[in-house]
C-alpha cells in the first residue's frame, strides 16, 4: 500500500510501551509505523480474517474448558450453573466482523 491523498488523518493514544514495541517492529520489518497501524486496523475489520477467527476460537476453548469443570456445574438459586454464568461473560467478548459497508458508514 502506498500513500495517497485519499488517506485521512486519525489520532489515537497508545501506551508508551506499545509505542516502543511499534517502533521496534516497524524498524525490524522496515515498514512505516503508519502502515503497521493501517494493517492492524484492516485485519480487525476485515471479514473472515485470521485474527478474529483465532481470537474467537480461543474464547470457544475457554468456554469448553469452563463447561468441562465438574465444580463449575454447581447451580445457583437462579437455576444457572457457575459455568453458564462464566460462559455468558466470556461470550460478551466474541468479536463480530464488520462488513465493508458498515466500516464505511454506509447502510
Amino acid at each position: 500500500m502506498t500513500f495517497t491523498s485519499t488517506y485521512k488523518p486519525f489520532m489515537a493514544y497508545l501506551e508508551p510501551k506499545d509505542i516502543s514495541k511499534l517502533k521496534r517492529f516497524s524498524k525490524d520489518h522496515k515498514t512505516p509505523m503508519a502502515q503497521v497501524i493501517r494493517e492492524a486496523i484492516h485485519a480487525r475489520l476485515s471479514s473472515g480474517n485470521q485474527y478474529t477467527n483465532g481470537f474467537n476460537d480461543g474464547l470457544d476453548k475457554a468456554i469448553k474448558t469452563v463447561n468441562g469443570i465438574d465444580a463449575a456445574q454447581m447451580r445457583f438459586p437462579s437455576g444457572m450453573s457457575f459455568a453458564e454464568l462464566i460462559e455468558a461473560e466470556i461470550s460478551k467478548h466474541i468479536m463480530r466482523e464488520v462488513a465493508d459497508h458498515e466500516a464505511d458508514g454506509k447502510s
